[in-house]
């Protein structure tokens, strides 16, 4: 007897925003926690950044192969003893609220490595104020550099832009978000042992993983100086990478999501949504382009550690990249510079990817956990009727649309229960529902699922009779 097939589609929405060639309001503008969002935004100084760059420029080199405990102020490990003083004062003027540590670990010879060489991961924790909430935003970029010889650590590396520009991003949303409350807890992470091959960023990750932790999203910010190259200069657009297909799906799940059409939805792909929509509400001018891929071409960033570890995760990048500006050794020939110098970088952009970061992060976690059990109702319709189950500290909630070859969701609808009855098709539209909390905050979506169900079998006759 073959099985009937019953479609479920079971979207975890925590907060896509609308936007889109014509979009909607935006969800949070007419919010009361509209009014955080912008304060948090407000705070972030571009100045603090450019200061934080050059700081990080100074120790010379911040190569993994350099001094590991930073002798004579020069080299990773001075810069690893500064980025943890940073955090421990943030954590001071917040009363010890934020936890400081250092994340240990050593990458043995083999894999790349010439030798076994320690490593560590700086991470500043924010817990939240919900013991019922399990959830971790992580937000990280990694403080090594390199220069065009990646195992020589006595050179010159300043690593200005890659990636001294994210880890001032970090420390810039630990120094405003700490002083903040968010029932969702938020983890600031610096990590080592990105240039040799994702090292501080998969130990992390894996950690993560092993501990059944609940990381809801990673934001991986690398390369996000605003490079101002003369003819290449960018001011307005930073990418934002993102996973398509989990890497964890089994071919079954695989072959059902080809058939849905769900590629393009997964839990990754949805947080680039979210943090691209708030910035097209919060940041007048400054646009976040949805990059359909995980990484650039033929590359990748720590965010991948995350993905693998079946966490969601998005990469934020420059628009445009120098490769003169980029693991070189500072030097000149013929009149052209080279090496990653903090002159190349432009502090009102990194300000501006810091923003979106910060208010990516807050927004998520002050919002209710997603709704579960999001389903379609198993009968033909020419609407679409779909239901849920009540999600823990929600208000109400909003169901997104978009047709199904638009990038970003278009149409946003408010219920105020658990059951939603729209006039248009899911055939023609992608669907979703996110949970949004009394402060006005919207929760993220997930990918469909499709459920089977078999039919009751008929009762078996003897042969040659009945009974």
């Amino acid at each position: 007897m073959r099985k009937q097939l019953l479609l479920v589609l079971t979207l975890v929405l925590t907060g896509a925003i609308a936007s889109a060639a014509t979009p909607p309001p935006h969800p949070y503008r007419l919010d009361r926690g509209s009014g955080e969002l912008r304060a948090i935004a407000r705070a972030i100084s571009a100045a603090r950044i450019h200061a934080d760059i050059l700081q990080l420029v100074s120790f010379g080199t911040r190569s993994s192969f350099s001094s590991y405990r930073g002798r004579n102020g020069r080299g990773v490990g001075a810069a690893r003893k500064w980025i943890a003083a940073q955090f421990r004062r943030d954590a001071a003027a917040d009363a010890g609220r934020l936890q400081v540590r250092l994340l240990r670990f050593t990458v043995p010879r083999g894999r790349g490595m010439p030798r076994a060489t320690r490593m560590a991961d700086v991470e500043a924790f924010l817990p939240g104020t919900d013991p019922r909430d399990h959830r971790i935003f992580v937000v990280g970029g990694h403080y090594d550099s390199r220069a065009t010889d990646l195992y020589n650590g006595t050179i010159g590396a300043p690593g200005a832009n890659d990636d001294g520009s994210g880890t001032a991003v970090v420390l810039e949303c630990a120094r405003v978000l700490s002083r903040y409350r968010f029932p969702a807890s938020i983890a600031f992470i610096a990590f080592e042992g990105e240039e040799e091959g994702l090292f501080g960023s998969r130990y992390a990750a894996q950690t993560a993983r092993a501990h059944g932790l609940d990381i809801a999203a990673m934001l991986d910010n690398d390369i996000v100086g605003g490079d101002n190259t003369p003819g290449r200069a960018n001011h307005d657009r930073l990418r934002v990478f993102s996973q398509g297909v989990p890497g964890r799906l089994t071919p079954r799940q695989l072959r059902l999501l080809a058939w849905l059409g769900g590629t393009n939805d997964s839990p990754s792909r949805e947080v680039a949504r979210y943090a691209a929509a708030l910035a097209t509400g919060y940041l007048p001018g400054f646009h976040v382009v949805l990059e359909f891929r995980q990484d650039r071409y033929l590359r990748g960033g720590d965010q991948m550690s995350y993905n693998a570890a079946g966490y969601p995760a998005v990469r934020f990048s420059d628009y445009y990249e120098n490769y003169h500006h980029q693991h070189q050794t500072v030097r000149r020939v013929h009149g052209v510079q080279y090496g990653d110098l903090a002159r190349y970088t432009t502090p009102a952009y990194n300000a501006n990817a810091a923003r979106v970061n910060a208010m990516t992060l807050a927004a998520l976690a002050s919002a209710p956990p997603p709704p579960t059990a999001v389903h379609y109702a198993p009968k033909l319709e020419s609407g679409t009727t779909l239901s849920w189950r009540a999600s823990p500290g929600a208000a109400s909630y909003r169901v997104w649309l978009r047709p199904t070859a638009a990038p970003q969701w278009t149409e946003a609808v408010t219920v105020h229960g658990t059951e939603a009855h729209l006039r248009q098709s899911k055939d023609n539209y992608f669907i979703a529902v996110s949970a949004v909390g009394a402060n006005g905050m919207a929760s993220l979506p997930a990918l469909p699922t499709l459920v089977f169900r078999r039919r009751a079998r008929k009762p078996q006759h003897a042969a040659g009779g009945s009974r």
